[in-house]
């Protein structure tokens, strides 16, 4: 966390799941604006105290301070600096029905996950310092943690002219997660590239749709902007129904694609090192239950690319068998892009 101090706009993210971070960051980033991120009510004061914020996204279900308690103690940081920093809540769509109560607690507004790009840029437009937000840019500071990140990236990647390496960093928040980032996004390239050509062929524009966001989502993550835009533009051809631009244009998507296959190949080997032989700590059941949330949000929006970085937290732990089956049916159902079949194993 660096304070952001060399970007217009500055955000500070408050959110116990990692994947939840990383997320919102991006969302940010795509806009021009800069973010903090923390992961608790503790570290959301800390910050708080140490640098100047000009907006606060603060989830609400947290272990250590929930996000009212949270709140309550900024407002008393805010009373004495004189200074009212909006605060929004995002939290899960099933307390959709308590908006009030939030608004009571002293939230300026709220966000419901799972939070599409469009309508929480539209919310947060309404608090952030209209003059500001032309010149909100992604700067890093050369003294920042993100700095420090930057160094632990290896050689080959730092020489890479394929990737913004910096805005992936700040979207991943450390070199380690953005790491994780990329073998995620490689490992899949050949299939979704291929499943990409096949619903151009069946034209078969409603799952064309649902892989390109996906791909949209993903590039911005690691910092393939250009093929994100690219993306972007060809889910809104799929969107208005526009068959012959889908088919002008994805072979340059798709080139561009296969061509980030060729760039990040020292990962493969990477992944095979990863986590082998490794004992590995057992997953707290707060943090099994979390996981299992977020993956719900995700399925409900049809965010492949989230559930696989969510899937992919928990190779940091030992699963129980039964946690290992149900994975298991996901990453099946995933491939198949059964999202029927998803919802039913998420209960959803």
């Amino acid at each position: 966390m660096s304070g952001t101090d060399n970007c217009a706009i500055k955000v500070l993210i408050v959110d116990d799941m990692k994947v939840n971070r990383m997320i919102l960051s991006s969302m940010l980033s795509s806009y021009g604006i800069g973010s903090d991120s923390v992961e608790s009510g503790t570290e959301c004061i800390k910050a708080v105290l140490k640098y100047d914020y000009d907006l606060i996204l603060l989830d609400h279900r947290m272990p250590d301070i929930d996000g009212v308690d949270t709140l309550i103690q900024l407002k008393k940081i805010f009373k004495g600096r004189g200074r009212d920093i909006p605060v929004i809540c995002h939290t899960g769509s099933d307390a959709r029905n308590n908006l009030n109560l939030y608004k009571a607690a002293g939230f300026k507004d709220v966000i419901f996950k799972p939070i599409e790009p469009k309508e929480m840029l539209r919310v947060i437009l309404r608090y952030l310092p209209e003059d500001n937000l032309s010149s909100a840019d992604l700067l890093i500071d050369s003294n920042s943690p993100i700095s420090t990140e930057l160094a632990k990236l290896p050689a080959w990647l730092k020489s890479n002219n394929e990737l913004d390496i910096s805005a992936g960093l700040t979207r991943c928040e450390t070199a380690d997660d953005y790491m994780k980032a990329l073998m995620v996004f490689n490992s899949s390239i050949d299939e979704k590239a291929a499943e990409i050509e096949r619903f151009i062929e069946e034209d078969n524009i409603d799952d064309y749709v649902l892989r390109v966001h996906s791909l949209k989502s993903m590039a911005r993550l690691i910092g393939a902007d250009s093929l994100s835009m690219m993306a972007s533009d060809l889910e809104q051809a799929g969107k208005e129904r526009d068959l012959s631009l889908i088919k002008a244009s994805s072979p340059l998507l798709l080139k561009g694609y296969r061509s980030l296959k060729e760039h990040l190949a020292p990962l493969e080997d990477k992944a095979k090192d990863t986590y082998s032989g490794e004992k590995l700590p057992p997953i707290p059941e707060d943090e099994l239950k979390d996981a299992y949330m977020a993956i719900s949000d995700f399925i409900k929006c049809y965010d492949e690319d989230s559930i696989l970085m969510t899937l992919d937290s928990l190779c940091d732990y030992s699963l129980p068998e039964d946690a290992l089956v149900k994975i298991s049916s996901i990453q099946d159902s995933l491939r198949k892009l059964d999202w029927a079949e998803l919802r039913d194993i998420m209960g959803i």
